[in-house]
């Protein structure tokens, strides 16, 4: 199943990056992905290419439009950027294993990376057995150079950052894979 939900955030700054999946001492991950989410903090609208392999093979290779940040505006409380983004979230994710993703904007010649090897919040990766049963929350945000986690409709796409939190649900309200603790 693949998801696809538009993002809005009130203010110009979203949430800090989230990071986050174990493993145990075997050297196994402990840990599965609850979703990926990208969005797109730039002016301008974006091609972006997501590709995530499991093991090695690949699981996930798709393309999607962001359109660019817009003003809204409402009446209880004014301006605010409305960001659009995807978020993925496939069966595929239930499993702890070995992820490897890759995200790229072909048009701007940029990509970046994260697997389960990376650090996912305050944890060293996905290995870690404090983790047993956990899932991560893959973040990856758009933006310029200066400020790449502000929404700005001047901005221009410079930058990919990508970060994991620990999935907790008292945190996140949103789908996601597996049956995480």
């Amino acid at each position: 199943m693949n998801r696809r939900y538009i993002l809005s955030s009130i203010g110009t700054t979203t949430g800090t990056l989230l990071a986050g999946c174990l493993s145990d001492e075997s050297g196994e991950p402990t840990a599965s992905p609850a979703l990926v989410e990208v969005a797109n903090k730039t002016g301008e609208s974006l091609e972006v290419e997501v590709t995530a392999r499991k093991e090695g093979t690949s699981v996930h290779d798709e393309r999607y439009t962001i359109r660019e940040v817009r003003v809204n505006e409402r009446d209880d409380i004014g301006e605010y950027a409305d960001i659009d983004g995807v978020q993925i979230v496939e069966d595929w994710m239930e499993d702890p294993a070995e992820y490897e993703f890759e995200f790229r904007i072909p048009q701007h010649g940029l990509e970046a990376t994260f697997s389960s090897s990376d650090s996912i919040g305050e944890y060293e990766n996905a290995h870690q057995s404090e983790l047993d049963g956990e899932c991560y929350f893959v973040r990856v945000t758009i933006g310029d150079e200066a400020q790449p986690d502000t929404a700005r409709v001047d901005a221009t796409p410079e930058r990919i950052l990508v970060g994991a939190e620990v999935y907790h649900h008292d945190i996140f309200d949103r789908s996601h894979a597996g049956d995480c603790t």
